[in-house]
């Protein structure tokens, strides 16, 4: 059967990357963001393969609301939680508790109300698997100023170990932790290019991810790492 992938924050950089990675591969994507215009382009640009809708992940409301009007046909199969925001960079001792809220309402709670409305709609698939983006930041504890970030996607590593548990043998649940990645993101933690040129210099492979080095590696987990599930696949170019 064919498979139908639910990407979150599918219009753009990684989130876009997987949908045409998993389109090339014969799938069907549905793209949840909250950028209307790029989710347009990659409408555009996927053709009948592709389904989008703005949806702000973070609302309960409107996750149901969208998952409702999927229909059978397009009944999801696979789940990708990639909405995320790095969030202001702060000293600890200035940290605004309403940024963590956000953070962690984008980055975590999204990932709850997104992956629930899936179980309760998704089609069955042999190879059922959902993927979590996470970050190196969550072993490393990311860039100075950013522990709002990294304490958020340590939540979501042990969300994806607790999911991979519960939903064992029927889905297979996995974590993607990247490095640096030359998305859009990267604009909210780097002062200027010169900045991203510098700390790729850094990096074991000499050089910054791309995001479709990312999807390639979510392809495998979706559909072929038949044998794995609860664990954190790095995608860092040998940066820790």
């Amino acid at each position: 059967m064919t498979a139908v992938v639910l990407i979150t924050g599918g219009a753009a950089g990684i989130g876009r990357a997987i949908a045409d990675a998993v389109v090339a591969g014969g799938a069907r994507a549905i793209l949840w963001d909250v950028d209307a215009q790029r989710l347009e382009t990659a409408r555009n640009e996927l053709g009948e393969n592709v389904r989008v809708e703005r949806v702000d992940v973070s609302d309960a409301a409107a996750v149901q609301e969208a998952m409702g009007r999927i229909g059978d046909d397009w009944a999801p199969t696979h789940l990708v939680n990639n909405a995320g925001i790095i969030g202001r960079r702060m000293p600890l001792v200035d940290i605004d508790p309403a940024e963590v809220d956000r953070v962690f309402g984008i980055n975590v709670r999204s990932a709850f109300i997104v992956t629930q409305a899936f179980l309760r709609a998704r089609a069955d698939h042999p190879e059922a698997a959902i993927v979590n983006l996470s970050s190196i930041a969550a072993g490393n504890g990311g860039a100075a100023g950013n522990a709002v970030y990294a304490a958020s996607k340590g939540a979501l590593q042990s969300l994806t170990f607790a999911m991979a548990r519960e939903l064992a043998p029927a889905i297979r649940v996995n974590a993607l932790a990247p490095g640096i990645i030359d998305t859009d993101i990267q604009k909210d933690v780097f002062a200027d290019r010169a900045e991203m040129d510098a700390r790729a210099a850094t990096i074991p492979l000499h050089r910054l991810g791309e995001a479709a080095d990312v999807a390639e590696a979510a392809a495998w987990l979706l559909f072929r790492a038949a044998y794995t599930t609860g664990e954190v696949v790095t995608v860092s170019g040998g940066r820790k």
